[in-house]
């Protein structure tokens, strides 16, 4: 299977980013997000490159389901909020069944990046590996995100437990279908898990979306939808911008009226919230027609 020219500058960006980390890290530069540098550098990738990954859902709905008239399109904003404020509820009424449809769902999503790459199950088991080798190299921290997002200590155990089962059981489904024309897929992973143990999960999961994911979608979407370029740019601009005056005032809320880590949590909700509904439309688009 002959991989894409898109598909195969991707891979080089990834190996570029992951031998960058290993060459700081020999010269023991700090990698973490405490790191101002590290942490701009983070923002400015998901601001350019993440961004764009769900601003386009509007544009995608009224092009890929036919919404002509001003009635269907009230309606799909409407029970798009409607799924947003449902999965919000979800979370409070219940964190552990929020975070585990959550991983559910991102395995579902994230397995399509690789399907083109391996035409068989291997890629929900790299979907697996993606989503749980964190809890597997970096268990401390995976579990720090966790306690932020107000699950128990004994949920928390449950699900690193899991995940690091899960991480090894992906890992070995993933390894016993190797096959040599897959060599740069193999390579990917291995490039991803040195950003992992250099940088860290969040570091980790902003090179993935920045670099594979959101490029994959908004390939598609041009692709799928004609919209012309310039209109298409107006619009994710409009929403970066929107994007960068929330994160600096609650960036500002934080800081002057020292809100403490539950700010993360609600970020992360919200993200969640949005997510939910942004996949199921890409599975009714994209994949379904």
């Amino acid at each position: 299977m002959v991989r894409l020219a898109f598909r195969q500058w991707q891979s080089v960006l990834l190996v570029i980013v992951a031998s960058t980390c290993l060459l700081l890290s020999f010269f023991h530069i700090n990698l973490g997000v405490d790191n101002p540098a590290v942490m701009f550098i983070m923002i400015c990738s998901i601001m350019v490159l993440g961004v764009p990954h769900g601003a386009l859902d509007y544009s995608l709905a009224v092009n890929g389901l036919g919404l002509v008239s001003i009635s269907r399109k009230i309606q799909f904003l409407l029970f798009y909020l409607a799924i947003v404020l449902l999965s919000i509820g979800l979370w409070l009424l219940s964190p552990i069944s929020g975070f585990l449809l959550f991983m559910f769902m991102s395995v579902w999503h994230f397995s399509e990046d690789w399907s083109f790459d391996v035409g068989d199950r291997r890629h929900c088991a790299i979907a697996v590996w993606l989503i749980t080798m964190p809890a597997l190299f970096k268990p401390n921290e995976f579990n720090d995100i966790l306690s932020v997002l107000w699950l128990t200590t004994g949920q928390i155990e449950i699900v690193t437990i899991a995940s690091q089962f899960g991480a090894i059981a992906a890992s070995a489904f993933v390894l016993f279908g190797y096959k040599r024309e897959n060599i740069v897929l193999y390579l990917e992973l291995i490039a991803l898990l040195i950003i992992l143990t250099q940088g860290g999960i969040l570091q980790y999961f902003t090179a993935y979306f920045c670099i594979i994911h959101s490029p994959l979608y908004v390939r598609r979407f041009v692709i799928k939808v004609p919209m012309k370029r310039i209109e298409m740019l107006f619009q994710l601009m409009a929403i970066m911008i929107a994007t960068v005056m929330l994160l600096s005032a609650l960036w500002w809320l934080s800081d002057v009226y020292k809100i403490d880590v539950g700010i993360y949590a609600w970020l992360f909700i919200g993200l969640f919230a949005l997510t939910v509904p942004h996949m199921l439309l890409v599975e009714k688009c994209f994949i379904k027609t």
